[in-house]
């Protein structure tokens, strides 16, 4: 007589929250640390901490927590070209200290739009020039959009452009270059995540210790407070270094690259609107405006 054997079977105990819900609470979770960004740089100028000082921390801090991890990248590292290595490192120090120091003499809203808005941009027009690359029409007028948005900005605010303004905006956009030549690094590299924050982290910490150390940039160690660096150690070490590193990857995976593109690009008007309590600026028509047509041109740009 055959026996038979029931099978409890045991139901998988239901997910709070789905993968792509999940997903979207990344991107949102990078779209306040890029925010972030924009306003600690802001910050610096009125802080106790020197520019290199905050670098130290942006670098150190993804340094210290993702060191563990490098054994297992060391090969994949090694097989990138020289030319690529560089281009990658175009977005640690070049980087930040264009973006520094930008952002001394502009509105907040402009660092934010200029530096999260325009890479697209800059990354189409040097795909074009040295790659070949040809753009669509209707990306083209995407494009366009952008700059459009953010001369809008400028030009339509009250009273005439000061040169420190003029200047600001300047190193901003050689920032936004510097950074689309770091994103084309990136895609020609072909490293995960966490490898290119290693190596941002090991080259850019090591040469700003030199630096410093030879008096090539000045330095506040020892004469700041732990409590004054919190906010750059909480943003540009651990959301700038490894969250945003990591959210947007896991995004990406859950939500595609477009979409999460997409939500990247409200990361300008977050900025500004932020902007409003943490440094009393206020929203004239035109930032509100330019912010609009940069993201529209985002948005599209990326369909």
């Amino acid at each position: 007589m055959n026996k038979v054997v029931a099978q409890q079977v045991i139901a998988p105990e239901p997910r709070i929250l789905s993968p792509i819900v999940m997903g979207y609470i990344a991107i949102g979770i990078v779209l306040l640390v890029w925010s972030g960004f924009s306003l600690t740089v802001r910050a610096i100028g009125a802080s106790n901490l020197t520019t290199a000082d905050v670098a130290l921390i942006r670098f150190g801090v993804p340094l210290i927590l993702l060191l563990p991890l490098l054994p297992k990248r060391i090969a994949p590292i090694k097989t990138v070209s020289l030319s690529n290595l560089l281009l990658i490192l175009l977005g640690g120090i070049p980087f930040f200290f264009l973006a520094a120091t930008g952002a001394k003499s502009v509105p907040t809203a402009y660092v934010g739009t200029i530096l999260a808005g325009t890479p697209p941009f800059f990354v189409a027009v040097l795909g074009y020039c040295f790659f070949h690359q040809l753009v669509s029409k209707t990306k083209l007028v995407a494009l366009l959009l952008i700059m459009l948005g953010v001369f809008s900005m400028i030009l339509g605010q009250s009273g005439p452009i000061s040169t420190s303004v003029l200047d600001g905006v300047f190193w901003l956009m050689l920032g936004s270059i510097v950074w689309a030549s770091y994103t084309i690094g990136l895609k020609q590299a072909g490293l995960d995540p966490i490898s290119i924050a290693l190596i941002l982290s090991m080259v850019s910490f090591f040469v700003l210790g030199i630096l410093i150390c030879f008096g090539l940039l000045d330095s506040n160690f020892g004469q700041f407070s732990l409590l004054q660096a919190m906010p750059f150690l909480l943003i540009q070490g651990l959301g700038v270094g490894v969250i945003a590193t990591l959210g947007y990857s896991y995004a990406v995976s859950q939500l595609g690259s477009s979409q999460s593109s997409v939500i990247g690009s409200l990361s300008p008007g977050v900025t500004a609107m932020l902007a409003v309590p943490v440094f009393g600026e206020s929203l004239s028509l035109a930032i509100v405006f330019g912010i609009f047509l940069t993201t529209c041109g985002v948005v599209f740009s990326n369909r």
